[in-house]
């Protein structure tokens, strides 16, 4: 599903972010990306999500290589995957409804599948009683999850996210990572980036270490 073949990644300003990455992520596995700061984990998932590309190697996914995907398919190859940040980017001055159906007004979906599919999503992040409410009025837990349901009211095969629980306290973030663990159980390749090791040795995935480059 996701297949990195020597990968390295060098930014104009001269950092080494990666080098020299052979990862392989199989369809339907979850596994944790870890590592110190600096380490590149951040680099590698917008280098899956095409917003970069590898300075050298290949970057493999769901059998397309990314580099050679052209600028005018980029949008519907994103689609197939969800990207959720620690900051979870909600428009203030849009419901939560809003804030998750945009994605699909943007594609052009017809209103009432738009109404099914984003209460869908409320649904499984337990939150379908939060929809006409407003970011402001949310937790900081609730506003993630938020940002969860709006990742995945595609219904994306890959799921990738940056530092999900790195604001919550222990609880939330425990919650945070089951409900990962319920759209994996679903079908969904989710790769998680995360310096929480404790919460990742209990959620008994595969760990992926990255480590910083010496330059």
């Amino acid at each position: 599903m996701i297949e990195f073949n020597t990968v390295s990644k060098q930014y104009p300003t001269g950092q080494l972010a990666l080098y020299n990455v052979n990862v392989e992520l199989q369809q339907g596995e979850m596994a944790f990306l870890t590592g110190h700061s600096g380490a590149g984990k951040s680099t590698l998932l917008k280098l899956i999500a095409l917003l970069d590309t590898p300075s050298a190697g290949e970057v493999i996914v769901a059998g397309q290589n990314t580099q050679k995907i052209k600028l005018r398919k980029i949008p519907a190859f994103r689609r197939n995957i969800g990207m959720i940040f620690q900051d979870h980017h909600l428009l203030a001055d849009r419901t939560v409804f809003d804030n998750i159906a945009l994605p699909l007004k943007i594609e052009g979906m017809r209103p009432q599948d738009i109404n099914r599919r984003v209460r869908a999503a409320l649904d499984k992040v337990n939150l379908l009683s939060k929809e006409k409410q407003y970011p402001q009025m949310l937790s900081a837990g609730e506003k993630q999850r938020i940002g969860i349901a709006r990742a995945v009211v595609n219904k994306p095969a890959i799921i990738l996210a940056d530092e999900p629980t790195g604001n919550l306290d222990p609880d939330l973030a425990t919650d945070i990572m089951h409900t990962f663990k319920q759209f994996n159980d679903y079908g969904s390749t989710v790769l998680i980036a995360s310096h929480d090791h404790a919460l990742i040795k209990e959620m008994k995935k595969r760990i992926i270490v990255l480590r910083k480059v010496k330059t």
